[in-house]
């Protein structure tokens, strides 16, 4: 699983920071999100999360709006977007922690993570699967995350006791204001402490400076300075948001 790294250029250690990528793929933009988090004074990791499908995936999502999320591209998307299972991601997380451990320059303490899009769902599952290690968690412009399947993602809710904060798109073709509204009730009726809002005047994607903001969502929701340079191995960005900043210092 190839990881990309990067921290304050000077002596930590940092509080760890997970992020998770959207479903357009690992790429630059991710790479320069993560510095940002690195700015803020966090020693943030992201992964690949579709390695299992080949290395360093990347999709055009013009091209796919284009297509309507149809033809050859759609499939090798949908299909990569498969590989990244509950259980995988969950063991791909405990992988990096593990790895991170031997870094000086990672703090030991709790740990926050965010996701774009997909990389929304992620932050949820592991938060709700890990929650001895995660004390915040922020998903970005991510799809519908409420459904009626035994495998929708608001029962990931249940497991969580970290700070979460959920921000939407205000246009979105999969994330409407009455699932919106579900999840905000969802996360109130679990007792967790958090905020869920609906974004004025942005549309899906509007985290990743490399995309137009575009109203079409793919399916299911396939949506000190630091280092100049981080470690790799095998439109509007916004910084962390204030939960993740406040939980910051105590992951030192």
């Amino acid at each position: 699983m190839t990881t990309f790294v990067v921290h304050p250029d000077r002596e930590g250690p940092f509080p760890v920071a997970l992020l998770y990528m959207d479903g357009i793929g690992y790429r630059e933009q991710v790479k320069e999100n993560a510095r940002r988090f690195a700015a803020d004074d966090y020693y943030c990791v992201a992964p690949d999360l579709f390695y299992r499908s080949g290395t360093g995936l990347t999709f055009d999502m013009a091209k796919l709006a284009a297509d309507g999320f149809k033809g050859p591209e759609a499939e090798r998307l949908m299909s990569a977007v498969a590989s990244v299972t509950p259980e995988r991601v969950v063991a791909d997380t405990k992988a990096i922690l593990a790895a991170v451990e031997t870094d000086p320059a990672a703090g030991s303490g709790s740990k926050v993570c965010v996701g774009y899009c997909m990389g929304a769902r992620v932050a949820l599952r592991v938060a709700s699967a890990l929650p001895d290690e995660f004390v915040a968690a922020a998903g970005i412009h991510p799809g519908v995350l409420v459904t009626d399947q035994p495998d929708s993602p608001h029962h990931d809710l249940a497991g969580v006791r970290a700070e979460l904060y959920f921000a939407f798109a205000e246009t979105d073709q999969s994330a409407t204001p009455e699932s919106i509204d579900r999840f905000r009730d969802a996360l109130e009726a679990n007792g967790i402490k958090g905020t869920v809002e609906r974004l004025p005047g942005t549309a899906h994607g509007f985290a990743m400076a490399d995309l137009p903001s575009t109203t079409a969502t793919p399916p299911n929701g396939t949506s000190n300075a630091p280092s100049s340079s981080g470690d790799e191995t095998s439109a509007r960005n916004p910084s962390p948001p204030d939960p993740i900043r406040r939980a910051g210092p105590s992951g030192s």
